[in-house]
C-alpha cells in the first residue's frame, strides 16, 4: 500500500478552503516521472472554455468509476464520513448533464481519464496516482494550458467542488449551512443548518 498524503482540515479552513486550494496545494517531493511529464505537460489550449465543446456523449460506467476514485480518495485522505454510494448517483447524473449538453466537457473528461491511466501505470492502483495528479509541483510557463493543468482545472477541482457540499463532507469541517446556500428546508434532518458546530 502506498503512502497517503494527509491535509489538516483546519489548515484548509484557514486558507479559505476552496476547490482551487485543493487542486493547487503543492506537496514537497511530489514530482512527475520523466516518462510521464512530456505527455502530461503537452500544450492543449489556453482557452477558458472546454475544448471541442460541441462534441457530446456520455461517459461509460468504467470511465465514470475511474473519475469516481477521486471522490473515494478525497473521502479517505481528508477523513470525511460522507455516504459515497448515494453521492455517486448524484455525481453521475450531473456529469452526464455536463457531457450531453453544450458546452460539453466530454473531451476534457476523456483527456483527464487518459492522464489518470498514464500515471496509474507507474503505481499499484488508480488511488495511488492521485497525489501526483493533484499535487505535483510543475514548473511550466503556461501550465494552465497543458493537459494536466486543464485536467486539474476543468475536471479534478470541479469534481472536488461538487463533492464537498453535496456528499455531506461539508459537515466534516464542522461548518453549518445558512439560508439560501445548500440549506434545504429548515425542518429537514439532513440540512446543514441543523448540524452542530
Amino acid at each position: 500500500m502506498g503512502n497517503k498524503f494527509q491535509i489538516d482540515r483546519r489548515q484548509l479552513v484557514k486558507l479559505g478552503f476552496s476547490a482551487g486550494v485543493l487542486a493547487s496545494l503543492p506537496y514537497a517531493g511530489i514530482s512527475l516521472a520523466d516518462d510521464e511529464s512530456d505527455e502530461l505537460l503537452q500544450f492543449v489550449s489556453d482557452s477558458d472554455s472546454p475544448i471541442e465543446n460541441s462534441q457530446t456523449g456520455t461517459l461509460s460506467q468504467r470511465e465514470f468509476q475511474t473519475l469516481f476514485t477521486l471522490c473515494e480518495y478525497v473521502n479517505d485522505v481528508w477523513q470525511f464520513d460522507a455516504n459515497l454510494t448515494q453521492y455517486g448517483k448524484l455525481l453521475r447524473a450531473d456529469l452526464e448533464l455536463k457531457t450531453t449538453r453544450r458546452p460539453s466537457y466530454l473531451v476534457e473528461y476523456r483527456n483527464a481519464l487518459e492522464l489518470i491511466e498514464l500515471v496509474a501505470r507507474n503505481t499499484d492502483s488508480v488511488e495511488q496516482a492521485w497525489p501526483t495528479l493533484l499535487f505535483s509541483d510543475v514548473a511550466a510557463a503556461n501550465f494552465g494550458a497543458t493537459r494536466l493543468g486543464r485536467a486539474r482545472r476543468f475536471v479534478f477541482s470541479e469534481i472536488i467542488a461538487h463533492q464537498i457540499p453535496i456528499s455531506g463532507a461539508f459537515r466534516s469541517f464542522g461548518l453549518v449551512n445558512y439560508r439560501g446556500f445548500f440549506g434545504g428546508p429548515y425542518a429537514s434532518p439532513v440540512s446543514y443548518r441543523r448540524g452542530a458546530i
